[in-house]
């Protein structure tokens, strides 16, 4: 005889047994993994059972992001907590300093590090000597912004996994009923994991981030003299990491650490997914973007002109650019460049001229080349080249 599924649905009109304050820049997922630990459940059945039925689905999602008005009230309802004290812990709460985005949008901005990135093979970052000092072990929010990657307290870098047996961390694996320190597959106390110091030349990296979260600390930034809201230098991170991102392509000779970033490049050629090397990259970047800023507009000019970007570069694409990025474009950026140098019929004319003495074929694309511009994105040439075509075209027609 099959037995009857025992229905749990109660449960749910109950407060929860035991509620631990939340910490100092706690996050959501860390509470409540903390909360579900006390009531010696795993954090999807413990959702199911005290808050709502898609306990797993929730619990699959990146709960520090989720705005769900309905789960929120859930856990006041049943917490006694303020829903102030719940929106505090959620990266929800830093919208207007860190990001900008539309309630709707479930997943973060790029200002934010993803709860498990497979691509970069990402698990939860954390301080191992951060959760060997708590009293009670608990995830910073901190710890997944996209600037932060070294612990400003303990100068070292931060990890993403258990260095034991190399599990990522994933609170909703943890199926132990111990505490956050402890990995969910060995059991291992993760604030005895090796870590990294921070080496002396690396200390320009560190002052990098140290200037990042001061500014969205306080909510705003000091750059050449001028008061700039979070926000702003925030939403043009993604822009900067793009352009800057060239590899052993880039240059930066003044920048301090560009041989180390350098090399790493060229590590990450052979890239072992159990390594740090991608932590290691998006500190160098968030250490160039710094570098940018100092000494304004000398750095960033000739980061400019020695990687031949242009003012196109900054801005296209770049559809929700602050009105501070677009004139401090407007101001270091040469608006010619946009359009590219001045180009007259006569080098066109010539071009094709070349192209036909060596028995090369006359296209846009290879008079472009001899002409040294782009076939599409030059005005100035596509009209000088559709004008020489037509007159042609209507010569050998006649």
């Amino acid at each position: 005889m099959a037995k009857k599924k025992r229905n749990n649905a109660w449960v749910q009109d109950y407060f929860f047994l035991i509620v631990p304050q939340p910490l100092e820049d706690e996050l959501l997922s860390s509470w409540l993994t903390r909360v579900a630990l006390e009531h010696k459940r795993q954090l999807s059945t413990f959702l199911t059972l005290f808050v709502k039925k898609e306990g797993s689905s929730i619990s699959r999602t990146d709960i520090d992001f989720l705005y769900d008005e309905k789960l929120y009230e859930a856990i006041v309802n049943k917490s006694n907590l303020s829903k102030e004290d719940i929106f505090k812990m959620s990266l929800r709460s830093e919208e207007g300093y860190l990001y900008s985005c539309s309630a709707n949008n479930l997943y973060p901005p790029n200002q934010i590090r993803k709860l498990l990135d497979k691509r970069n093979h990402y698990g939860l970052m954390y301080c191992p000597k951060c959760l060997a000092e708590d009293e009670i072990p608990y995830f910073r929010k901190k710890w997944r912004y996209q600037f932060y990657n070294v612990c400003t307290k303990h100068e070292i870098f931060l990890t993403d996994r258990c260095w034991v047996c190399y599990e990522k961390i994933n609170f909703s694996k943890i199926k132990h009923n111990k505490n956050l320190a402890v990995c969910s597959k060995c059991e291992k106390d993760l604030g005895t994991t090796l870590f990294i110091k921070i080496q002396s030349n690396y200390k320009y990296g560190l002052k990098a981030v140290k200037w990042f979260e001061k500014g969205l600390d306080r909510g705003y930034f000091i750059i050449h003299n001028q008061k700039v809201h979070s926000v702003f230098v925030f939403d043009s991170f993604k822009r900067f990491v793009y352009l800057l991102d060239r590899k052993e392509n880039l240059i930066l000779d003044d920048f301090p650490l560009i041989n180390e970033y350098k090399n790493l490049c060229k590590k990450l050629e052979n890239y072992n997914s159990k390594k740090a090397s991608m932590i290691y990259k998006d500190f160098f970047l968030t250490a160039m973007i710094y570098f940018l800023f100092q000494n304004l507009p000398v750095n960033f000019q000739k980061f400019v002109k020695e990687n031949h970007i242009t003012y196109r570069d900054f801005l296209h694409g770049f559809k929700d650019a602050s009105f501070w990025y677009k004139n401090l474009i407007l101001d270091l950026v040469p608006i010619e460049n946009k359009k590219g140098r001045e180009i007259v019929e006569s080098e066109v004319i010539g071009a094709i001229k070349y192209l036909k003495s060596i028995g090369e074929r006359v296209n846009i694309i290879n008079v472009a080349e001899i002409v040294c511009c782009h076939p599409s994105i030059h005005k100035g040439f596509n009209k000088i080249y559709r004008k020489i075509f037509k007159i042609s075209y209507n010569y050998v027609k006649k």
